[in-house]
């Protein structure tokens, strides 16, 4: 923080994990750190962490990470109310869309502008913790999308991708679009560089602060040697252009981090530009002020004696005062001026004594003290656990509500297009499942008024923008699992807002569940989706025409032979969901423990009958039919 701040460069903390309550006290003791507490700004995903932050250092500016999914203006006026002052944009996003949430959100908008793709939305994917239980959303991703997947449809496998890797995007680089993205309005650019060499992290920057500094798109050369950094397959703007063909790419085997070999030769001085005033009369302490145009400080040390012999001179104080080796700091002979009495003598090691005492001091105001964090929060009303638990059912098509169904569930959510095909006598229990993403504010204002209008009392909420419009409209409001709640304060916060219930992450399992300090729920049967796509897998298929549709139901095969379905909806997005559904029907006890305030069945796949029968085994406690192809919670 002490070298940021000398260099006049801003420094962010990532905090952008989500958090367990176990780990609230550990998480204390690292916003309590001095070097975090003197931060510009904070980086976060998890609701329940911005407002531990807001009340804590309120000082410090909080960044709406892409983790938390906000795609629209309204979603950016929600995070508002959190206390988040920028909110990073999905690389998802076109031209287009980005213009439009400069411009209607009232927030600052940093956006993605060159680095690693992942192909699920930020937030929505969860494959690696569904395939080896680490979580993308804690920093554990293991990369599943860079593996090869075969694509089956009804006739057989799909051709979906020449090289075999239906999953893998080459990196974004948009370093074509400066002039526009410069036009755009957001406050600031991102580039992703995890796990990169500090060559490539130079070169990058480098000819992206020459593109802006020039307001100019890339030459030929300077694409060429991007590329030649790092890249798989070449680089992609799909998204930003809207063109969300010929987007994967592979990094071709044995092809380690070609950096080493691409230095850029414009390498701008890492030095400080200061300057100095040394002092040196007699019966006076030495005197050496040292300015760097941003702090000013002044040391004394001892006085110079009378010379026996040969006396200094101003050539031996500058030569001693610009020796500023390993700090951060230059001096050029012409900046130090030298006020020198006649006949004294210093010692070489005593100047270069003064000198060091100088950089210190200069580093150490840099090193301003940060604001004492708040012991203790804001008190929040306890929220009452319900007097029972609700059974909610989330359906994908009307055909699959069966009248065993309708009896069974509180709470019966469809998407509109499916909602009214409901034509039996239990209106009074449907929901409007929202879509999973934020869309347009005009287009969701107008689904949540058909559905009130219809009679439909309950909404599904994805996003920070439904659950604000849905609450406005008069919905009684469940908030998904999309929200990756994950804690106490994280299910506070969402409550906050507006919901009605909060439905736990599929990644809090049961004894995190128990912890809980207010009531959320928690899925308990069903394929949960593991990611979703702002472009279709099929993308890249030939032929006219939707290609999932005419080669539907559509599945992604792994190596090891497992399939998970891949649902086709709105806009060309995909929703791949897990290969094993939750099966918890004969774990009752450890449902019971969780102290859950409601129970939520995902039915995404599965017939009429299948859903029938997976009510009956939650009503008997049957045990699955086959243990190694279940998931438990």
């Amino acid at each position: 923080m002490t070298l940021c701040s000398v260099y006049g460069v801003k420094c962010y903390v990532a905090l952008n994990t989500r958090v367990f309550d176990r780990e609230r006290r550990e998480l204390e003791e690292i916003v309590s750190l001095d070097g975090v507490r003197r931060a510009d700004g904070f980086i976060v995903a998890d609701p329940g962490l911005a407002l531990m932050l807001r009340e804590r250092l309120p000082h410090v500016p909080l960044h709406a990470s892409t983790q938390i999914t906000g795609v629209t203006a309204a979603d950016a006026r929600m995070l508002g109310k959190l206390g988040f002052v920028r909110m990073v944009a999905p690389r998802e996003l076109s031209a287009e869309r980005i213009s439009r949430l400069v411009r209607d959100s009232g927030m600052e908008i940093e956006m993605f502008i060159h680095g690693a793709h992942c192909v699920s939305y930020s937030g929505q994917c969860l494959m690696s913790y569904a395939m080896g239980g680490r979580s993308p959303n804690r920093g554990e991703c293991a990369q599943p999308c860079r593996m090869r997947y075969a694509v089956e449809g009804k006739n057989g496998e799909i051709r979906a991708d020449k090289n075999g890797y239906p999953l893998s995007l080459r990196d974004m680089c948009l370093a074509r679009h400066i002039p526009e993205i410069i036009d755009s309005g957001v406050a600031s650019l991102k580039i992703e560089g995890r796990q990169k060499g500090a060559d490539y992290v130079r070169g990058v920057t480098a000819t992206y602060r020459r593109l802006l500094d020039e307001r100019r798109a890339a030459t030929d050369g300077e694409m060429r040697f991007l590329e030649e950094l790092f890249s798989r397959s070449g680089f992609t703007d799909g998204y930003f252009t809207d063109n969300k063909k010929k987007m994967t790419g592979v990094r071709p085997d044995g092809e380690g981090d070609r950096t080493a070999a691409k230095k850029d030769a414009r390498v701008p001085d890492l030095k400080v530009r200061a300057a100095a005033s040394v002092r040196l009369l007699p019966g006076e302490p030495a005197k050496l002020t040292l300015p760097d145009g941003e702090k000013t400080v002044t040391v004394l040390g001892d006085a110079p004696e009378a010379a026996a012999t040969q006396p200094l001179t101003e050539e031996t104080v500058v030569s001693s005062v610009v020796r500023t080796g390993s700090t951060p700091f230059s001096l050029d002979p012409s900046d130090v001026t030298v006020e020198l009495g006649e006949g004294l003598w210093m010692t070489r090691s005593r100047l270069n004594d003064l000198r060091r005492s100088a950089t210190d001091a200069l580093l150490a105001a840099h090193r301003e003290p940060a604001e004492e964090p708040r012991r203790e929060g804001a008190k929040r009303p306890p929220f009452p656990r319900p007097e029972r638990v609700l059974k909610l059912g989330s359906f994908t098509s009307a055909a699959q509500v069966t009248e065993k169904a309708l009896r069974y569930f509180d709470i019966l959510f469809l998407p509109e297009g499916e909602l009214y095909g409901i034509k039996r006598g239990d209106g009074e229990k449907l929901g409007v499942a929202l879509p999973p993403v934020g869309c347009d504010d005009g287009a969701l204002g107008r689904t949540l008024e058909r559905a009130r209008g219809a009679g439909v009392r309950f909404a599904l909420a994805n996003t920070f923008s439904e659950l604000g419009a849905a609450k406005e409209t008069g919905f009684d409001v469940t908030a998904s699992a999309r929200f990756n709640v994950t804690s106490t304060d994280a299910a506070g916060a969402i409550l906050s807002l507006g919901a009605d219930r909060v439905t736990a992450s599929v990644e809090t399992g049961a004894a995190a569940l128990s912890r809980f300090g207010q009531p959320v729920g928690g899925v308990v049967y069903g394929r949960f989706p593991v990611m979703l796509t702002a472009r279709c897998i099929l993308s890249d298929v030939p032929g006219d025409g939707c290609a999932m549709e005419k080669n539907g139901p559509v599945f992604l095969r792994d190596r090891k032979g497992a399939r998970m379905p891949v649902l086709r909806l709105p806009d060309c997005m995909n929703l791949i969901l897990n290969t094993n559904p939750v099966w918890m029907a004969d774990r009752g006890a450890d449902l019971g423990a969780a102290r859950l305030s409601h129970l939520v069945f995902l039915f995404t796949v599965e017939s009429p009958g299948e859903v029938d029968r997976v009510i009956d085994a939650y009503e008997n406690g049957d045990a699955p039919d086959d243990p190694r192809k279940i998931r438990r919670i």
